[in-house]
């Protein structure tokens, strides 16, 4: 009958104690918060609380960038999202990271093929570079994947007593540059494929090849 009060007296510490670490987990996911301003310049804007202390040097980097990442070449893209809901900010930043890239594997498409395409006969030109909006076209983003995320909750005054919150939501992701070359080699060789004379063959051909060359750099 004794030990009842001492069993409850141990569980209780074991609840405080639990509820203390999880506490303490919770503050260090996040930077200490600011207090919000109840006065402030028209137009005025102040970070009251974000993911980390400092901004990532990656939330600062081109939208689109071809890097190494653990020895992997990559193609890396980043978008950097308001809205006053941080849900709604986080879908739109998801759903931008897809169409930046897919607009970006267009004009890598375009960019490669008119540097391999240099020093080919000019008569063959505009014949295949009618082709490269189909090729770009036929290009998927494939293995896409989320990596990074930084956000900010900013008070902006709209008015010197009147202020509103807003959240800046920073994603960035990558796609295996492998996945972009042969879903692009794919592509030009059924245009190759669709060439009528030998010598526009070959021309194309040699371009592939040096586009390929380019890749490995």
């Amino acid at each position: 009958m004794k030990k009842r009060p001492i069993l409850a007296v141990s569980l209780f510490v074991a609840v405080l104690f639990l509820s203390a670490f999880l506490a303490s987990c919770a503050a260090k996911s996040l930077t200490k918060a600011e207090p919000v301003q109840k006065k402030g310049k028209t137009g005025e804007e102040t970070v009251i609380e974000k993911s980390d202390d400092k901004v990532p040097k990656w939330a600062m980097a081109p939208e689109i960038e071809i890097a190494r990442d653990k020895g992997e070449k990559v193609i890396f893209v980043k978008v950097d999202i308001s809205n006053k809901d941080r849900r709604a900010a986080e879908r739109i930043a998801e759903g931008e990271l897809r169409k930046r890239i897919a607009e970006g594997i267009k004009t890598l498409v375009d960019s490669q093929f008119k540097e391999a395409m240099s020093g080919t006969e000019s008569s063959f030109s505009e014949s295949f570079e009618s082709s490269v909006v189909t090729v770009a076209n036929k290009v998927p983003v494939v293995g896409l994947i989320v990596t990074d995320t930084y956000w900010e909750k900013i008070q902006k005054f709209t008015s010197k007593k009147e202020s509103e919150i807003y959240y800046r939501i920073v994603k960035r992701a990558k796609m295996p540059y492998k996945n972009y070359t042969t879903a692009r080699d794919n592509a030009w060789n059924e245009v190759l494929a669709q060439q009528k004379s030998d010598a526009e063959k070959q021309a194309l051909q040699a371009i592939i090849e040096k586009m390929s060359q380019g890749d490995e750099e």
